[in-house]
């Protein structure tokens, strides 16, 4: 449906009550209906969250709580707004801090007050004009159909004669974001060979990141900042190829250096806290997990490890009271989570522990295995690897090597989390026993699912699912044990004829997965192809 600006949704949002008046009467006075004003940014994701708005303008300081670059982000990172959303950012002052800020979250548009009425009419008819053409990519995005995204993109692409920056880009993230990384390499190559863009260049760093090709990425995130030192996110993606090089205190450098010009992101800060700490530097550390916190202070999307992390430091810093009220406070601020309770109970044994109050640990500990038990198979990774830290410092080594047992058996394709587990038993002088509970648990569930596979193949449905099935009650986050017993089930259904029972089974797997991971391409296509809408399905 196309939308002219008279008949755009509209939602202002500025903290002072005279400028939402003038703004709302500008907006009024070219021909627009529907104005919804917000005073603060919770207020504003309230309303982004109830309806969906065609042009949101903003003002980057709205007083105490979320500023306008927090705003945009939350909105996005919930799907609140989509590509085809105009966001123009307002602000009265221009501080370097800002600007960096704002440009980050990159709105469509960044306007000084004081506004004048013909400015903003004519940006935002341009604006309407250029975003009209991205609501079927929107549409397809939100239904995570992202190969008729793409499609849809290709099909823009074909019909104008100039490329437009802004599908291209939308294109290579989608890419990106299934996989398909010969086709953005190729894509971004094809936008570098006309001219030295930077978003494109840092999208090809990121593609030889995703191929461990760790020194083309290297090189090529450098060659972006050399370039142009203000595209911060090249230097977030440089800091992780130096990680994965393991040269941790480059990556450090490149983070601190990164915070200099815009420090007001929450998940830099929080990336430079955890590699400062890997470093032993817990200055650095402290400080950056404490901003962190202040940044997110009004956020819905608080980040529990930071809180975590700060009270570890304090520990390791000789601060346990501060540590153990930074551990109170987090209990606190995230009561209605199981998973932080576990996390902070197994810090709290940790903190005890060093400070000689044994009784005090054990019963820390007691608590989190208490909390533990009431979980089983719904612990985050961060919260896995906390506690199984916890007990190896109490000398509870067989709890310890089961829990990362499971965890490595549930995600025995996430080589991270697999150098994350290697990196905890390296810490506790275990590293040889570490590397081979690693091995031995992903070869197990490789074998499993092989065998599975081949039963398959020779016919012997029933067989198979009742060996994935067993596999998944001891492996009930394998996200890999859940899409083979989905084949499986549908190869049956395909051989046999429909099943009501087997078509459930596979819908109630297929929602776990996306539980489990939103981004799964696959379990959208059983799901679309099982779907009554989809088809006529396996039978």
């Amino acid at each position: 449906m196309s939308v002219s600006l008279t008949k755009a949704r509209t939602l202002v949002v500025d903290d002072f009550q005279g400028m939402r008046t003038i703004l709302r009467d500008i907006v009024r006075a070219m021909g627009v209906t529907h104005v919804d004003t917000a005073a603060n940014g919770r207020e504003a994701l309230n309303l982004l969250r109830g309806s969906r708005y065609d042009v949101v303008i903003c003002d980057f300081n709205l007083g105490p709580g979320l500023n306008g670059q927090q705003v945009l982000d939350e909105a996005r990172l919930h799907d609140y707004i989509g590509v085809s959303t105009i966001w123009v950012m307002v602000t009265a002052e221009k501080t370097a801090e800002m600007v960096m800020g704002a440009a980050e979250v990159k709105p469509d548009e960044y306007l000084l007050k004081p506004i004048n009425q013909s400015i903003l009419e004519s940006r935002l008819e341009r604006l309407i004009v250029k975003k009209q053409a991205l609501r079927g990519i929107e549409e397809a995005i939100k239904a995570k159909d992202y190969a008729a995204a793409i499609d849809r993109c290709d099909q823009l692409l074909h019909a104008e004669a100039a490329k437009h920056p802004e599908i291209l880009r939308i294109k290579s993230d989608l890419q990106l974001k299934v996989g398909d990384y010969d086709g953005a390499k190729a894509l971004f190559e094809s936008i570098l060979a006309a001219r030295s863009v930077p978003w494109a260049r840092t999208g090809l760093g990121k593609v030889y990141f995703h191929k461990g090709e760790y020194d083309n990425a290297r090189n090529t995130f450098q060659q972006v900042l050399d370039e142009n030192r203000m595209f911060i996110e090249a230097s977030d993606w440089l800091a992780k190829t130096f990680e994965a090089l393991g040269e941790r205190g480059r990556a450090q450098q490149v983070l601190l250096d990164a915070v200099k010009l815009s420090p007001n992101s929450a998940s830099r800060q929080k990336v430079l806290g955890e590699t400062a700490h890997k470093n032993g530097d817990l200055g650095v550390a402290q400080a950056a997990f404490e901003r962190t916190i202040k940044i997110s202070e009004f956020s819905s999307n608080k980040n529990p490890t930071a809180y975590v992390a700060l009270a570890k430091v304090l520990s390791e810093s000789d601060a346990p009271d501060e540590a153990l009220k930074v551990l109170t406070r987090t209990k606190g601020v995230f009561k209605d989570s199981t998973d932080v309770a576990i996390q902070a109970a197994a810090v709290e044994s940790a903190v005890y522990r060093k400070t000689g109050q044994q009784d005090l640990s054990d019963a820390a500990m007691a608590q989190a295995e208490q909390l533990l038990a009431s979980q089983p198979g719904k612990l985050s990774q961060d919260t896995a690897i906390e506690v199984a830290q916890a007990m190896l410092a109490l000398g509870r080594k067989d709890q310890a090597f089961g829990l990362m047992r499971d965890l490595v058996k549930n995600h025995h394709e996430d080589t991270q989390l697999s150098n994350k587990v290697e990196e905890l038993f390296e810490q506790a002088q275990m590293g040889a026993e570490g590397r081979s509970l690693i091995a031995e648990s992903r070869e197990e569930v490789i074998q499993i699912n092989n065998q599975g596979v081949m039963l398959a193949k020779q016919g012997q449905f029933a067989e198979g699912a009742r060996l994935l099935r067993t596999a998944l009650q001891n492996l009930p986050g394998s996200e890999v044990v859940m899409m083979n017993l989905c084949g499986l089930l549908i190869g049956q259904m395909r051989a046999e004829g429909k099943s009501d029972a087997l078509m459930t089974e596979v819908m109630e797997l297929l929602e776990r997965v996306r539980e489990l991971n939103p981004m799964n391409d696959k379990a959208r296509q059983y799901m679309s192809a099982l779907h009554p809408s989809g088809g006529r399905g396996p039978g």
